[in-house]
């Protein structure tokens, strides 16, 4: 089985893929609102030759950095929520620089909080804005930059961006991300559904619908039978062949019992042992049915040994069965029946046998 932290590591890949390009249009288009703003209303940072570089280095390269980073590391969660509250950071160092402009900063923190609520909910929500809030006020302390509420024609246009095409690109991302959580879901549901080797149902999902089936007969009074499947001296194939000859046994074994009707429910039980559900089925059917299969499985080449055989034990739903694990012993008994009069038979459950 593949282990859960696969599929984890997979999707947090995949988020920073996804955020890649929300990333690099934020913060394009933030330095975008910048020039517009340097430019409308010229200030004493222009004078200093270090602000535009750093800042023009910072949203050119940073969206790259990140994504490569999440990428690479054996933790990208961590990564992500710390790009994230780098992201709070720099913002903090941004709102000053642009003068405290009302609309275009509060354009940057919508962006910010969007995003951190996005990854990390309600508590990266309040991390990110302490970390913004805490950016500002060391920045302002150390820079005693000034203050201009009121924004201009031309930093509105360029805000514009930001504010109708960005959120739809997020949504875009959030749509995704939900549609690889499905995904990823689904893939867990079918590994805790599905033994791995066979790809038949595994024991506790096939117990959980024999139950069912139990239940819906008792209700309904329908017919239905149990077979129970052995491949006949397993241990010898394992101790002759070698362990993964026999894994390749079971899984080509398991894909004859996939091609049984389709209204049957196979599921592997244990080992070498094999359990199917009946539905809607007499005895004499699910006769038929078990010798067509032991007949197929004898004449069936399987690769890397000679011969392969089955036990077969059936056992039909009774009124006497007081559970659905008494109707399963019943064909477990009918199973060892078929295994000590020589194997390489089908067997059915009688009042004799549970005796």
């Amino acid at each position: 089985m593949i282990p859960n932290t696969n599929f984890k590591s997979k999707a947090l890949r995949r988020i920073a893929s996804y955020t890649y390009m929300p990333r690099i249009f934020a913060y394009f288009f933030g330095l975008v609102i910048s020039v517009a703003i340097f430019y409308s209303n010229p200030n004493e940072y222009q004078d200093r030759l270090w602000v535009l570089p750093i800042l023009f280095v910072i949203c050119l390269t940073w969206p790259h950095i990140a994504f490569f980073w999440a990428k690479r590391s054996s933790k990208a969660y961590k990564v992500i929520i710390n790009s994230l509250l780098f992201d709070s950071l720099f913002v903090g160092l941004w709102i000053p620089l642009i003068a405290f402009e009302l609309i275009p900063s509060a354009v940057l923190l919508m962006v910010l909080m969007m995003n951190n609520i996005s990854g990390g909910g309600f508590k990266l929500f309040t991390t990110g804005l302490l970390t913004t809030a805490f950016s500002t006020f060391i920045v302002s302390m150390f820079m005693a930059p000034s203050v201009r509420l009121v924004s201009d024609i031309t930093v509105l246009i360029a805000c514009l961006p930001m504010i109708m095409v960005y959120p739809m690109l997020l949504m875009s991302t959030n749509y995704k991300l939900t549609r690889l959580l499905l995904s990823e879901r689904e893939k867990l549901v079918k590994l805790n559904h599905n033994d791995s080797l066979t790809g038949l149902f595994s024991r506790s999902y096939w117990e959980q619908r024999l139950l069912e089936e139990f239940n819906r007969c008792q209700r309904s009074g329908e017919s239905a039978c149990v077979m129970m499947v052995d491949i006949d001296h397993f241990k010898n194939i394992n101790d002759t062949y070698g362990h993964l000859i026999g894994d390749q046994v079971l899984n080509q074994f398991g894909n004859l019992l996939k091609q049984l009707r389709v209204s049957d429910i196979a599921g592997r039980y244990g080992g070498e042992e094999f359990a199917v559900i009946l539905p809607n089925s007499s005895l004499e059917e699910s006769l038929q049915v078990g010798e067509r299969l032991r007949k197929e499985i004898e004449d069936f080449q399987f690769n890397n040994i000679d011969k392969c055989t089955v036990s077969v034990g059936i056992a039909s739903l009774e009124a006497e069965f007081d559970d659905a694990y008494q109707w399963l012993d019943a064909a477990d008994k009918a199973l060892y029946k078929s295994k000590n009069s020589g194997r390489n038979k089908v067997s059915i459950w009688n009042v004799c046998i549970l005796n």
